[in-house]
């Protein structure tokens, strides 16, 4: 946009609220996918003041929300526009939460972290006490806990990533594409939400140890709603975790009400068994953690094995995500243990800032429109290219099959594929596991001249590899992020590589491009994601709406 006194400004006018075409609670089971008609009325609006709001709130056990590395647009997996008649496809990302949180951190500061935090559901303080998404929990060394802790519903108002319709810089003419239809496909929770923190999980050493002994005669119900305690080490451990005492320095308890904690053996987690449902929190005599719980077992029926103190006690994540089922319990314990993780979205719709275009501007774009060259648009899009990669060591080649004709950058991501439907671990971190060098090939061109080395990001602790955060701030810059922040680069790796400087483009459609990477004593398999950033000319004119790569 130009000054409002200029002869040739867009001059703003009003925001408009476009409503979704289903006016309903969506959520990522039942509900999954969001579309939006802007309709052709609207005539031009400047996408930099596009924003989407709705009312978020989380379900389940254990405090989870959305993963920090890209706030609420984690729960976007595919992002679609199209033209109001739904003829052409004018922009389509699939994996858009994994594209956001690859270069989300790279382009933030600390201000814009705050504001990530204010609108964008950034959350990535572990403290219980201090959640963007719930309340603090209640204090167990304060007396009884039977109640789980509450959800806040949040005003989310956030702008539309990668999507240059939406969210780029240039005025949209939708007046010339008779309306946008916009639709955005909700992903899994398990891909998408993350815990609060793997404390007290059956995670190699985030388990907690018992403070009291059970024999395997123990537990024996003679009601179905017998309740039995176990209390929770605060000192004195041989590995795992410990819950504070008394409540201090801060409330660390993992576990929440509902769960199913299990014991096992410390030294090597056999002879695992389900102890029960959670029914409520205290404190023992030295103020540490005992925990209540009901037993999911038939009446009379006892332990099969002895657990002494020190033994692990745990929760399954799995059971958090989907829910845990139970018997042999009362009905509200299995209500509460079969609650699954989940979210809401309410009240949702996609505000826009209209503009009034000078009217020469309009006279010019018909007449373009009318012309057999018709109106021309340029719009940054980004392609996805995935490549299973089974090979876990030596040198492998991935063959990325791109045609683009006006390619700016590639970035890719090598993600864990056991790690995606869980809510342990982030989804979306690209993995350093065993790499050692990395090489772009163009036919028979080497990009660059020499293998990246690698390796030094498999030391511990990690260190950076400069000429491969050259290349990724290079490939960054030309695809149009602003990079502002270089720290911590092993816990966000990524692969790139900028096919041209100062934001001019390459020809991608004259041979063949594959990635050679080299492991050594990698232990996970990975799912690269090949993002290619490059333009799309969209021609509009009395003969419809044609796209070219």
């Amino acid at each position: 946009m130009f000054k409002a006194n200029s002869e040739t400004s867009f001059v703003p006018s009003k925001t408009i609220s476009i409503k979704p075409e289903a006016q309903v609670d969506y959520n990522p089971k039942t509900q999954n996918q969001i579309r939006f008609l802007v309709p052709q009325y609207v005539g031009f609006f400047d996408p930099r003041s596009t924003t989407m709001k709705f009312n978020f709130v989380m379900s389940g056990r254990g405090h989870p929300k959305p993963d920090a590395r890209a706030g609420i647009h984690s729960i976007y997996r595919d992002l679609r526009v199209r033209d109001g008649m739904a003829s052409a496809e004018l922009e389509s990302v699939q994996d858009s939460n994994v594209l956001s949180a690859t270069w989300w951190d790279y382009t933030s500061n600390e201000s814009i972290n705050h504001k990530r935090d204010l609108f964008e559901g950034r959350s990535a303080n572990t403290n219980l006490g201090e959640q963007l998404y719930y309340a603090p929990p209640s204090d167990w060394s304060a007396g009884l806990v039977s109640t789980t802790h509450s959800r806040k519903t949040l005003e989310i108002n956030h702008p539309i990533h990668n999507s240059d319709l939406l969210g780029g810089s240039k005025v949209v003419p939708v007046i010339s594409m008779k309306g946008l239809r916009f639709e955005l496909t909700l992903d899994k929770v398990g891909r998408s939400v993350v815990h609060n923190s793997t404390r007290g999980s059956n995670v190699a050493g985030k388990f907690c140890e018992s403070k009291t002994a059970k024999a395997d005669t123990d537990d024996s119900k003679s009601a179905i709603s017998s309740e039995f305690t176990i209390g929770i080490k605060s000192t004195g451990l041989t590995s795992g975790v410990a819950v504070n005492r008394n409540n201090s320095p801060s409330n660390n308890n993992p576990f929440d009400i509902g769960d199913r904690i299990y014991a096992s053996d410390n030294s090597d987690g056999a002879s695992e068994e389900s102890l029960g449902v959670i029914v409520s929190f205290t404190k023992d005599s030295d103020g540490d953690l005992q925990i209540s719980y009901i037993p999911d077992r038939a009446t009379s029926a006892s332990l099969t094995s002895a657990h002494p103190i020190g033994s692990r006690v745990f929760f399954k994540s799995n059971d958090r995500l989907n829910g845990a089922v139970v018997s042999n319990v009362p009905a509200a314990q299995i209500t509460a243990a079969g609650e699954s993780t989940s979210y809401t979205i309410s009240n949702i719709e996609l505000l826009l800032q209209q503009v009034q275009p000078p009217m020469q501007y309009v006279k010019a774009m018909q007449g373009a429109m009318s012309s057999s060259q018709g109106l021309t648009l340029q719009l940054k899009n980004y392609q996805l290219y995935r490549f299973n990669l089974t090979t876990q060591n030596g040198i492998t080649n991935q063959l990325i099959p791109a045609t683009q004709r006006q390619a700016l950058s590639i970035m890719s991501v090598p993600l864990s594929v056991s790690e995606q439907n869980v809510l342990e671990h982030s989804a979306f971190q690209g993995q350093t596991d065993g790499v050692q060098s990395s090489q772009y090939v163009y036919g028979s061109q080497l990009i660059p001249d020499r293998p990246l080395e690698l390796a030094r990001y498999n030391q511990s602790p990690a260190r950076t590899e400069a000429l491969h955060l050259n290349q990724v701030e290079d490939a960054l810059i030309n695809a149009g992020y602003s990079v502002r922040n270089l720290l911590r680069v092993p816990d966000r790796f990524l692969l790139a590589r900028g096919f041209s400087k100062y934001n001019q483009v390459f020809d991608l459609s004259g041979d063949t491009l594959s990635l050679r990477v080299e492991y050594e004593g990698a232990t996970k398999e990975k799912l690269f994601n090949h993002y290619v950033v490059y333009y799309k000319r969209v021609n509009i004119s009395s003969k419809g709406i044609q796209v070219a790569a």
